[in-house]
């Protein structure tokens, strides 16, 4: 498979999460976390899901993760359906799927040794041993920028920086196509974070990886991404390469992200951010669920009708009814358009 080609697809994907609480134990309604979600994650390339907290980003990696069962929609890895999939052949699923998450801290096993952190998955899947295991741990060591003498310490003996190197080592041991990033530098100090990114977009080139990256923070998503998608409420608003959602950001709702970044800039005039809260996913809004908050609502479709995801200029999709006028916006936006998002990660 060559740079570029569809490696995972993501194909109308539900999940609905029953809301208890009622009556003798019945049920009071449906968590709508995962409504209808398209996307395609290609070879040795980043695809991004950007939105606020409770957009349904985590919900998503975990279904491709297989840590949650989806209710509806496909999840194709290769051309096969994951979610038919026997379990022989989702344990090489697995292996080809693996994941670095928010705290490193918690997701590293405080009682191991750092060399068996790492070695753990090859004794398991690969039934590596001995000398095999120390030299291969050691290979991993090296890749994330760790000297060999680390697999002896304790993750608790490292900083936040070399434990998240830590996690990526672990990623890395089966070989992975596709590695999820939830949130991957989020909890690192400011001054670690580049460090971190840089390292991923290295291993990215050196070994073809794909990522899948989870994030509230525009900037990182501008500087790692090939493609972003836009989650809203379990919905996605917005999908684009990069460099034409920053320069030419369609979607009401996008737009509003952007403009909430500050920039370091005593010139640029503030822009008048959306206020209001993302909606309750037991019971979303009808029509467009980005109608109760957006400056462009039309009262006469917004609310009644959900607009489809349709493409308005090339490979860019947009759900919205208002795209003319929502274009018309750009004008206030054009200090940060086009790599002014970018700043705060320098």
């Amino acid at each position: 498979m060559t740079i570029g080609e569809p490696l995972l697809e993501v194909v109308d994907l539900q999940k609905l999460f029953p809301l208890g609480g009622g009556a003798f134990g019945t049920r009071r309604g449906t968590i709508h976390a995962v409504d209808g979600v398209s996307f395609t994650i290609e070879k040795g390339r980043t695809f991004a899901l950007v939105g606020e907290s409770g957009c349904g980003k985590s919900t998503t990696a975990r279904l491709i993760l297989q840590l949650e069962r989806p209710t509806g929609g496909s999840i194709r890895f290769r051309g096969a359906d994951v979610t038919r999939m026997r379990r022989s052949e989702l344990k090489g699923y697995k292996k080809a799927v693996q994941a670095v998450f928010q705290d490193p801290f918690s997701s590293l096993s405080p009682r191991m040794r750092v060399r068996d952190i790492i070695g753990e998955p090859l004794s398991i899947h690969e039934n590596l041993g001995g000398r095999k295991l120390a030299t291969r741990v050691s290979e991993l060591l090296d890749q994330v920028g760790l000297q060999q003498a680390a697999g002896a310490y304790y993750p608790h003996q490292f900083s936040g920086g070399q434990r998240q190197r830590i996690a990526i080592a672990r990623a890395l041991s089966l070989n992975p196509e596709i590695i999820v990033l939830d949130e991957p530098v989020s909890a690192l100090d400011v001054s670690i974070r580049a460090q971190i990114l840089n390292l991923l977009a290295d291993l990215q080139d050196r070994l073809g990886l794909s990522y899948l990256l989870i994030s509230h923070d525009l900037a990182i998503v501008e500087h790692m991404s090939h493609a972003v998608g836009v989650m809203y409420a379990g919905k996605i608003v917005e999908m684009a390469p990069g460099p034409a959602l920053y320069g030419t950001p369609l979607h009401p709702y996008t737009q509003a992200l952007i403009a909430a970044v500050p920039i370091p800039d005593p010139t640029v005039p503030v822009v008048t951010v959306v206020g209001g809260e993302v909606p309750n996913p037991a019971h979303p809004p009808s029509g467009c669920r980005f109608h109760p908050r957006c400056p462009l609502n039309d009262p006469s479709i917004c609310p009644i009708s959900e607009p489809q995801l349709l493409e308005e200029e090339r490979d860019h999709l947009v759900a919205c009814f208002r795209v003319d006028e929502a274009r018309r916006q750009l004008v206030k936006l054009e200090p940060r358009l086009a790599g002014g998002v970018e700043q705060p990660v320098a």
